[in-house]
């Protein structure tokens, strides 16, 4: 009886939405709806993707919006959920904004990307790189029409970094001299991506800089490139004012030869006693046996996780025959906590080797 009048048949449908507890009715509802999408409904729909309790009515709320034809509103009201509490739809937000040549969808993705979420900064990176693709010239504009804020320079920074182009080089060693430290940081860690040897002086610089979140980004990045000089500076990093800066030093030493990073530690020990933790978890990723270590504490764990290749030590653990490397990849994984840890633990009382079978007997007793 509605066929005729798209207007009529609309605002029955939002009545059925405000109205209706039934997830199953508002599905239905907001399904049909995404047939007519009138600008009329706009505000309706608007409202629906801001307030409705299910998600995934959430999601078909936004589908509907980005169908009609009112740009800058459509873009403001993605940019709001790009704090909803779902994940998923966060990510369509990000996704959907990605399609918007537009300053205002740029600096909503710019500002959600120091975000410690590696999987939603992933997305967001993702869909600025689809954003800022095309003609070089339109997008230099487009850049340069978001306010020279904090936000636009991280936010540069993070997508240099993905992007790993080489013209972005200059960018960023230029970001190394900004006044906020949470810049200098991030063009850090984004020049840290591009694992060139040939920046090690510029990253060096970092290590000496007044702010400690630098400097700990600074200890990141030059671990990651590797060799001798490196292991020689982030020895000295681990006298750092800083307990956070020592961590990253230790875990950085770690990660260039772990052997060698267990004797730096144990001489450091007298001067930084807090590093004992850390080379527990040294010593324990490089397999000295567990019960002679002392308590592995939670620093001690996150040293392991770290340092172990969790993926690796399941492959030894599944496929190595050498009973040595079983054990100790056994031991790694049976740091893993939650429900995916018990499975772990349930598994192994199966385990062909009886040490195995009997520590994770233990454990399971123990907890």
């Amino acid at each position: 009886m509605f066929a005729n009048n798209d207007r009529e048949f609309a605002n029955y449908l939002a009545k059925r939405l405000k109205e209706s507890l039934d997830p199953i009715m508002r599905m239905q509802a907001i399904e049909i709806l995404k047939l007519i999408a009138i600008p009329e409904i706009f505000t309706t729909i608007l409202s629906v993707m801001k307030k409705d309790p299910y998600a995934d009515v959430r999601l078909e709320a936004m589908n509907i919006l980005v169908s009609i034809d009112r740009e800058d509103e459509v873009i403001a009201a993605l940019s709001s959920s790009l704090a909803d509490p779902e994940q998923r739809v966060r990510d369509r937000a990000v996704m959907l904004l990605g399609k918007y040549k537009n300053t205002k969808a740029l600096e909503a993705l710019l500002h959600v990307l120091d975000t410690p979420d590696r999987e939603f900064r992933e997305a967001v990176t993702t869909s600025l790189s689809h954003l800022l693709s095309g003609d070089p010239g339109y997008i230099a504009k487009l850049v340069e029409s978001v306010p020279e804020t904090k936000t636009r320079k991280i936010g540069m920074a993070w997508l240099m970094g993905k992007s790993r182009k080489r013209g972005s080089l200059n960018f960023l060693v230029k970001l190394l001299s900004d006044d906020d430290p949470d810049v200098r940081a991030s063009a850090v860690g984004a020049l840290a991506k591009f694992k060139n040897r040939q920046l090690f002086n510029t990253l060096e610089q970092s290590i000496y800089d007044p702010n400690e979140r630098v400097r700990a980004a600074a200890i990141n990045a030059i671990a990651a490139t590797g060799g001798e000089r490196a292991f020689d500076l982030l020895s000295t990093a681990l006298e750092d004012i800083d307990d956070f800066v020592r961590s990253r030093a230790a875990i950085g030493l770690a990660r260039i030869n772990l052997k060698m990073s267990i004797n730096v530690v144990r001489s450091k020990l007298s001067k930084f006693p807090e590093l004992r933790s850390y080379l527990i978890g040294l010593l324990f990723a490089a397999g000295e046996p567990h019960n002679k270590l002392g308590e592995m504490d939670v620093i001690a764990i996150s040293v392991v996780d770290e340092v172990c290749d969790k993926e690796k030590m399941k492959s030894i653990y599944k496929k190595s025959s050498e009973r040595e490397r079983r054990l100790h990849a056994f031991r790694v994984l049976s740091l893993n906590t939650g429900w995916e840890g018990y499975k772990f633990m349930q598994s192994a009382l199966k385990d062909p080797l009886p040490e195995i079978r009997e520590e994770a007997s233990r454990i399971l007793s123990a907890n």
